[in-house]
């Protein structure tokens, strides 16, 4: 099972700019001016981490308070620093009060930060704290399946997809994580009517492409895994789901001689 971790670098762009810094700001609302530079020290935190974080620090020193703090926890993890981030973003979750949406999306900035870390307790611990808040989030959803799902404990990372798929049923990612939980379930029928719906949505995706494969060489149809996994390497060479399926077809290759 396996999905690379984006952090959702701003809740800006999950809940609105006004929200995020609103909830952020020790005033409790975002001026223009705040706002213009909120967007410019996030900006400098994603491409330019190192000069992001000594802007985010100047603007804390300005009275920039907890948007400017977000951006430099922000740029921490854009930095590889995701313990450190990881901390800020939980902090900052508990300083700002009601808002439980952007509280969630913050503990789920902290779930991402831990998860790369390495420290899968924390990261669980804090994914189940945002889902507390936000008990009907996808993404969240996802985020706490993909961690479970390295724990072994994939009955609950489908409970979490199942609820995720409620909310967007055409969540294409959901669907490919779910099919690769049912496939170490050993519940194969399952696993492809997920591969194969994702491919319905998004014809090209390449973990579909290559999850359909791995399930129809389990279900002994390797012309069908073959044509899959051949289809992913045209389209997505160099990618790790192409090198996946490279290895695959290798193993068909050797079992054929």
């Amino acid at each position: 099972m396996s999905r690379q971790v984006h952090l959702r670098l701003q809740a800006a762009v999950l809940l609105g700019v006004f929200l995020i810094l609103g909830a952020v700001s020790d005033s409790g609302s975002a001026s223009n001016v705040q706002t213009r530079e909120y967007a410019t020290c996030m900006r400098l935190a994603r491409v330019s981490p190192h000069e992001g974080f000594e802007s985010a620090l100047a603007w804390i020193d300005a009275g920039g308070g907890g948007a400017a703090k977000h951006c430099a926890a922000v740029a921490l993890f854009s930095m590889g620093q995701y313990g450190e981030s990881a901390v800020r973003f939980q902090d900052l979750a508990l300083s700002i009060g009601a808002n439980a949406a952007a509280r969630a999306d913050l503990l789920a900035q902290s779930g991402q930060a831990w998860h790369q870390a390495g420290d899968i307790d924390r990261s669980f611990a804090a994914y189940s704290a945002a889902l507390d808040l936000a008990p009907r989030s996808p993404e969240i959803r996802v985020d706490r399946a993909m961690v479970l799902a390295e724990r072994g404990r994939y009955r609950e990372a489908v409970e979490d997809l199942n609820i995720a798929l409620d909310v967007d049923s055409g969540a294409v990612e959901a669907l490919v994580l779910r099919a690769s939980a049912h496939r170490y379930l050993d519940a194969l029928d399952l696993a492809l009517a997920d591969a194969s719906r994702a491919l319905k949505l998004s014809p090209r995706h390449p973990e579909a492409l290559l999850e359909r494969g791995i399930v129809a060489r389990l279900q002994g149809r390797e012309k069908a895994a073959r044509r899959d996994w051949l289809n992913l390497l045209q389209f997505y060479e160099g990618t790790p789901a192409a090198d996946a399926a490279q290895r695959n077809l290798e193993l068909l290759d050797v079992k054929a001689k």
